[in-house]
C-alpha cells in the first residue's frame, strides 16, 4: 500500500504527464499566414547599399521556406520556422538547415535566428534583422 506522499507524487506526474500530452512538448513548426506565399525581393535591402533583387522567398504553412538566389539558382538560407503570434507585425524564429548556408551579407545571422516579419499588404511583407529588411512582393 502507498503512503500519502507517494501518492501525491504520482499524482503531480500524471498531471504534468497530461499537461505535455495536451500542449505538447517542443516547438511547433508554422508560419504565419500574412507570408506564406512565393515572393520575389525588391532591389536593394533597407540598408540601401546591398543588393537583394535576385532573391526568392518561398514559404509553406508548414513552416517550410527557402530564401534562395534565383537568378543563379544557387541557395541561401532554408529550413523550419515557428512563430507564436497571429498580428501583422511579429517575430518568427527560423532553424536554417546547415547544408549551403549563405545568408544575405546584410544580416549577419548563424543558423538559429530571430527575424522580425510585417505584412505591409496581402501583396507586400518585409523580414528584418538588426534592424535591416528586405521587402519582398507576392509573386504572381
Amino acid at each position: 500500500m502507498m503512503n500519502k506522499k507517494t501518492a501525491k507524487i504520482i499524482c503531480i506526474l500524471l498531471v504534468i504527464s497530461g499537461i505535455f500530452l495536451v500542449t505538447g512538448c517542443g516547438q511547433t513548426y508554422n508560419a504565419p499566414a500574412a507570408i506564406v506565399g512565393q515572393w520575389n525581393c525588391h532591389e536593394r535591402a533597407s540598408d540601401e547599399t546591398t543588393d537583394t533583387s535576385f532573391y526568392a522567398l518561398t514559404v509553406d504553412e508548414d513552416g517550410t521556406f527557402s530564401l534562395y538566389d534565383q537568378a543563379a539558382g544557387n541557395p541561401g538560407i532554408s529550413g523550419k520556422m515557428y512563430c507564436d503570434d497571429t498580428g501583422n507585425l511579429g517575430i518568427i524564429n527560423i532553424e536554417c538547415d546547415g547544408d549551403d548556408f549563405d545568408p544575405p551579407v546584410c544580416w549577419n545571422i548563424g543558423q538559429e535566428a530571430r527575424l522580425r516579419y510585417k505584412a505591409v499588404s496581402k501583396d507586400t511583407i518585409k523580414l528584418g534583422y538588426s534592424g535591416i529588411w528586405l521587402i519582398f512582393d507576392r509573386a504572381e
